[in-house]
């Protein structure tokens, strides 16, 4: 039977809800990284520790590594942008004017080329590259658009000059090794190397116990996606990413051809990412999401992962239940 996954915290935090949570199928919860600081996080596993023993079940608890993100840097007002308007994207402070955008990462000025399409903003807000200088990128705008703070910035194509697993990413690991969580998620794999670093870096901890999950979020992913199925745990199809990376309209190839190829190998899949995002905010969801749950169970998904539906929505409980309904009509 296909299983669900349930990011928690904070719209899932009682003793309460926890217990709900299990008593409609939920086994594994899960803490993304980039949202938490382990003084959370560590207040959130007493709490389920607790429920634990108030009914006499476990929980398996998953880690979602942060990854070394590139984004736009932090600024008093958010910018808008209009329709082909020109702007520069800046690696200094201090070459900022105050239409320019700030970005942390600084090889971006290197690497990107004349045409290339910079993603801001998780995908909501694109522009191109029109013009290339020693620091700056002149890029025009495709669309109208507001930027803030510590945006996203995807750039399909461009390999970053980034370690998988950084130096929090570790430190981060280790915690998962004391709290004995049982899966780490490996945000961004790109080859099966990133796996074999943190498999190496677990044994030498005493976490070899923990399972990988290799998250497939970018071309590269995809690229070497039978060499990662064979040394991971698990693959999750991580779709919020991907899309950023790559067309929007090959997603769905692409998972279909991943959950085949776990299949020939026996490894494990999850289908993660707006599965019922409708339901942030809306006690029932869309007719698109009902579909796409369904596909993924009859294609194969021994998984599906609720996200912000659970961790931030008004209608977490209900989101599993719509989605246990679901699976087992898909299953039938």
């Amino acid at each position: 039977m296909t299983n669900i996954i349930a990011t928690i915290w904070p719209a899932i935090n009682s003793e309460e809800q926890l217990i709900n949570c299990y008593e409609n199928g939920i086994r594994i919860l899960r803490f993304n990284f980039p949202h938490y600081t382990k003084e959370t996080v560590a207040k959130d596993v007493k709490t389920i520790r607790r429920v634990e023993k108030r009914i006499g079940k476990k929980f398996e608890l998953l880690l979602d590594t942060e990854w070394p993100q590139v984004r736009t840097w932090v600024v008093k007002t958010p910018i808008s942008y209009i329709l082909w308007e020109r702007f520069r994207i800046v690696s200094e402070e201090k070459k900022r004017g105050d239409r320019d955008l700030l970005c942390d990462y600084a090889s971006l000025i290197q690497d990107a080329k004349i045409g290339t399409i910079i993603k801001i903003d998780s995908g909501l807000f694109d522009v191109k590259v029109v013009e290339k200088w020693s620091k700056s990128l002149v890029v025009e705008a495709l669309m109208s658009f507001t930027v803030g703070s510590r945006r996203h910035i995807n750039t399909p194509g461009i390999h970053y000059k980034l370690p998988t697993i950084t130096a929090k990413d570790f430190d981060d690991i280790l915690f998962a090794i004391q709290n004995k969580f049982s899966y780490i998620a490996v945000s961004f794999t790109r080859s099966k190397k990133d796996i074999q670093i943190l498999r190496d870096f677990l044994k030498k901890n005493k976490g070899d116990q923990i399972k990988i999950i290799a998250k497939i979020e970018n071309q590269e992913g995809i690229d070497d996606i039978e060499n990662i199925i064979q040394v991971s745990d698990v693959i999750m199809i991580a779709r919020g990413d991907l899309w950023t990376e790559l067309p929007l309209e090959t997603i769905p190839a692409h998972q279909i051809y991943i959950i085949k190829r776990c299949k020939i190998q026996n490894t494990p899949v999850i289908v993660a990412t707006q599965m019922l995002e409708s339901m942030i905010n809306n006690p029932v969801p869309t007719r698109a999401e009902v579909s796409d749950i369904f596909y993924a169970v009859r294609e194969g998904a021994e998984y599906v992962m609720l996200s912000w539906e659970t961790a931030i929505g008004k209608y977490p409980i209900a989101c599993i239940k719509v989605m246990n309904k679901i699976i087992i009509e898909a299953e039938k």
